[in-house]
Order: structure tokens, then C-alpha cells, then sequence
């Protein structure tokens, strides 16, 4: 169900502060006319300053902070974390300097925080690029002092690691040393057997709207899925957002 508060985020529009074709005006409310639905009506939005970024490249491309209502949140998390909203408001321009670094200190482009050595950070002190937490060597973490890349926690060494000081790969645990099994619709899944992530990453941003999943099809690639199991996750998300 959507949010009845107001959220928070950050949005890019054109240089002529237009997206899609929709005009905004700076301190105005604007109000979607109709359902609003991830990835397809209203107005979208992200949670972290370098999530506009993650869509977008144009110099032209201004990014301004929001307040909206009547907010459906997207999953997963990191930059490319983004909501659909309502109503939504934007507050203020983000003027860049040097590179489009909001921050200080940074040598590479369009960070927010301080000290990057990298493209895209939203924390500080980070080498690599669209981390989110702090002093990470690697990219895309969302969590704090990663050595790797694609961490939710924090001090991990290696990728794709969801708990806390782990030596290995996705892992889900903490203190863990061997690496764990990925699992994809509630089965392991072999190694060797090729991960198409952005696949994954695509079908997860479906899920998130009451609409139908069209092009089922196209995800059956996916290790372990069917037409039926992926039909039987979509139902359990709208249950659960009903239910919240």
C-alpha cells in the first residue's frame, strides 16, 4: 500500500525541468491523475542522491531533492533504489561543482559525499563507484567498509555478501569463510551455472506493481524459474504490500 507521510528523495528532470514530457515547477505540488503502477504511471523517484544517476547521464540532467505523498516503495536497495509517488513536490536543485560532486574532496564524478575516489558514491571515503554506505573499496555496496563489490553488509571481504565480516561470497551469515550456495526461487542453484543478474534485477522491478508481468517468457532463463513459480512470487508481493 502506498505511504500516507511524506517521503523523501531525489529526482532528475531535463534542463528545462521536464520529464517525460511533464513539466514541474520548483515548491509546486504536482498530482498524478490515475493509478500509479512501478515503472510505468506517476511519479518516480529515488531514495539515495546517486540513484538519479544510475538512469540518467546527460549533461543537461538537473537533480533536485523531493518531499512526495501517496508513495509506493520500490525493493531492493543501493542507488538504483527508486519510489513512485502521487503527488510529489521538488524542494531544491542540487548545484554540482567540479565533476558533479555535491561533496569535497572527491576525485572522480558525481558523488554527494566527501572524500570519493570514484564516480557516482553517495557515502563518503569510497574507491569505486554508486556505493551507498561508507569507506567501501568496490562497487555497488550498500553497507559500510566492503572490500568487493555488491555488499549489503559491512566489513566483508569479497561480493554479494549480505551479512557482516565475512572472508568469501555471498553470504548471508557472518564470520564465514566458504562460500554460499546463491539460491533463486527457494533452490540452490549448481555451480557453474551462468547468473543473469540484470535479469533478475528487471523481473524484481515487476514485482513491485499490482499490474500483470507481461513477456513472462522472458524470464525463464532465470536458474530454477517456471512460469508458475514466477506467477506464485508476484501474488505473494501484492499480498504482503496489501497486507502492510
Amino acid at each position: 500500500m502506498p505511504e500516507s507521510e511524506i517521503v523523501r528523495g531525489y529526482k532528475a528532470t531535463d534542463k528545462n525541468m521536464q520529464c517525460r514530457g511533464f513539466q514541474f515547477a520548483l515548491g509546486v505540488w504536482h498530482k498524478h491523475d490515475g493509478k500509479i503502477a512501478m515503472c510505468e504511471s506517476g511519479f518516480h523517484f529515488c531514495e539515495y542522491p546517486s540513484g538519479p544517476w544510475s538512469f540518467y547521464s546527460n549533461d543537461d540532467t538537473r537533480i533536485f531533492k523531493v518531499e512526495a505523498r501517496g508513495v509506493l516503495k520500490g525493493e531492493g536497495s543501493g542507488a538504483v533504489l527508486k519510489h513512485v509517488a502521487m503527488e510529489i513536490r521538488l524542494v531544491e536543485e542540487i548545484i554540482f561543482t567540479g565533476n558533479g560532486n555535491t561533496g569535497n574532496g572527491n576525485t572522480g564524478d558525481r558523488n554527494t559525499g566527501d572524500r570519493n575516489t570514484g564516480d557516482m558514491n553517495t557515502g563518503y571515503m569510497n574507491t569505486g563507484y554508486m556505493n551507498t554506505g561508507d569507506m567501501n573499496t568496490g562497487n555497488r555496496n550498500t553497507g559500510n567498509m566492503n572490500t568487493g563489490d555488491m555488499n549489503t553488509g559491512y566489513r566483508n571481504t569479497g561480493y554479494m555478501n549480505t551479512g557482516n565480516r565475512n572472508a568469501t561470497d555471498k553470504c548471508a551469515g557472518f564470520l564465514c569463510m566458504k562460500v554460499q550456495p546463491i539460491v533463486i526461487f527457494d533452490k540452490p542453484v549448481s555451480d557453474g551455472i551462468e547468473i543473469p543478474y540484470w535479469l533478475i534485477d528487471e523481473l524484481a522491478g515487476n514485482m513491485v506493481s499490482d499490474s500483470e508481468i507481461y513477456n513472462i517468457e522472458r524470464y525463464l532463463s532465470i536458474p530454477n524459474a517456471t512460469e508458475k513459480k514466477i506467477r506464485a512470487l508476484h501474488k505473494a508481493h501484492i499480498d504482503r504490500r496489501r497486507k502492510s
